[in-house]
């Protein structure tokens, strides 16, 4: 079955507010029914023949309303969204059999949701056959091939396994290839974003709570650990983990048992733990913001993903197969790029990685929708040689300056961009700015930051 002949039914209350999911799913090739009323939708999994179920909650219980009808369609993988936080739903979703639950709150997040998808259709009708290696797009001579090589003995291998590289290099996409390669290819595959999830809700996210643990705990309700036993749990973003999470977490490693918050016995779990960071964990330790006995547990397998700028050959051949994507996306008709734009492409420094390549190639079918992409199609950022990072316009005047006072206000206009440019988003503000995230909220407190 091909991915053309595949519907995908998207459950969600707003519409408007899955366009991205809605394209990216078709620039997939999936055919995509959207339903806003979870009674048709139901009314559909009954009557019509579907690769996998998307279930946004939203509001309501929109997840563990689908799930409990499964009378329905008892071996149709569904995958769950919810708010950035939401335990209970993610973990009553998965007992109740969710294939996976992502929480959708930025752009990286669809790209989670994508491979969600990917993953959770039944292999028997999965529209991808072969090796998952095949998956990644590069040239032949790409530096990524010897990356590859290593997976199979990887997979096989029960040990920890860290992936590092800068955001937008696939490093998820490397800990999925590395789970469906496995010998726990038919167990769930938890990804966990360890940025985008409060410090006061982690541990009980990671390792669940037991009824009355705390205000609000009505019921006992399992972690992401025990919902991946039998499978693989991704710690994206591991450099995040407050340190006092850290020792809790090597514990789990070391035993094989998560300790529910409110518990007094620890409960046993089958799991294999892959870790990923944009951060060096190694200066990490260094600076007392990383545990050297965690870092070491992790690290038995390290792999490191190149940034884009150092894989010059795999531009080429990553954009075109982009273009086609929006070709069939948007019904445009580019036709490939000249040798000035191409050069200039694979001159270009991508602080962004394939991310920022992805969303070139969607701004330039939208704009330029025919013919090929010439040099002056590209954004200015492309023009002239290694253009000079933007000055910051600070000097000292003749009449002197008070200089904290203007430190003061250069930090608090850093942080707002940051914070503007990640979206309100914590974590990946924190990120742009090289701190530690609790660094950057004692800074939005000290400098009274007020976030709409």
């Amino acid at each position: 079955m091909s991915r053309a002949t595949q519907n995908i039914l998207l459950v969600v209350d707003d519409p408007f507010l899955y366009d991205d999911v809605c394209a990216s799913l078709k620039s997939g090739g999936w055919g995509v029914v959207l339903e806003t009323e979870v009674h048709e939708a139901i009314t559909k999994l009954k009557s019509e023949k579907f690769s996998c179920c998307i279930v946004a909650d939203g509001e309501s219980s929109r997840v563990r309303d689908v799930l409990t009808s499964f009378g329905v369609a008892p071996t149709l993988p569904v995958v769950g969204v919810v708010r950035t936080g939401d335990v209970a739903t993610t973990v009553d979703a998965m007992r109740l059999g969710a294939h996976s639950v992502v929480e959708l709150n930025s752009e990286d997040d669809v790209d989670r949701l994508m491979a969600a998808v990917t993953d959770a259709v039944p292999k028997g009708s999965a529209p991808f056959h072969g090796d998952p290696r095949d998956l990644f797009v590069r040239s032949e001579r790409s530096t990524l091939n010897s990356l590859l090589e290593m997976l199979p003995p990887i997979a096989t291998a029960p040990a920890p396994v860290l992936i590092t590289g800068e955001s937008g290099t696939g490093k998820e996409l490397f800990a999925r290839t590395i789970h469906n390669m496995s010998s726990r290819a038919q167990g769930p595959f938890i990804a966990v974003n360890c940025g985008a999830i409060p410090d006061t809700l982690l541990e009980s996210e990671l390792f669940g709570y037991i009824k009355g643990a705390f205000t609000g705990a009505h019921q006992d309700h399992a972690g992401q650990f025990a919902a991946a036993d039998k499978g693989t749990i991704l710690l994206d973003e591991i450099g995040e983990l407050p340190l006092q999470l850290q020792v809790k977490l090597l514990r789990v490693l070391q035993d094989g048992k998560v300790l529910p918050v409110g518990a007094t016995e620890p409960v046993s779990v089958d799991f294999r733990v892959i870790a990923a960071t944009n951060r060096n964990l190694e200066n990490e330790v260094k600076a007392g913001n990383f545990r050297e006995d965690l870092y070491y547990r992790l690290s038995v397998l390290p792999m490191h993903v190149p940034p884009l700028r150092e894989r010059p050959d795999d531009i080429p051949v990553i954009a075109e197969h982009l273009t086609q994507e929006q070709n069939r996306l948007n019904k445009t008709h580019l036709q490939g790029f000249s040798k000035t734009a191409l050069s200039a492409m694979k001159a270009y420094n991508w602080p962004g990685n394939v991310r920022e390549l992805q969303n070139l190639m969607q701004r330039l079918s939208i704009l330029k929708r025919v013919g090929q992409i010439e040099l002056e199609d590209l954004p200015a950022q492309f023009h002239g040689d290694n253009p000079p990072p933007p000055q910051l316009g600070l000097y000292v005047p003749s009449e002197g300056m008070d200089m904290a006072d203007t430190l003061e206000r250069l930090e608090t206009s850093l942080v707002k961009q940051a914070l503007q440019k990640a979206d309100g988003n914590k974590a990946a503000a924190a990120r742009l700015l090289g701190l530690n995230r609790t660094t950057l909220v004692e800074k939005v407190k000290r400098l009274r930051i007020q976030q709409d």
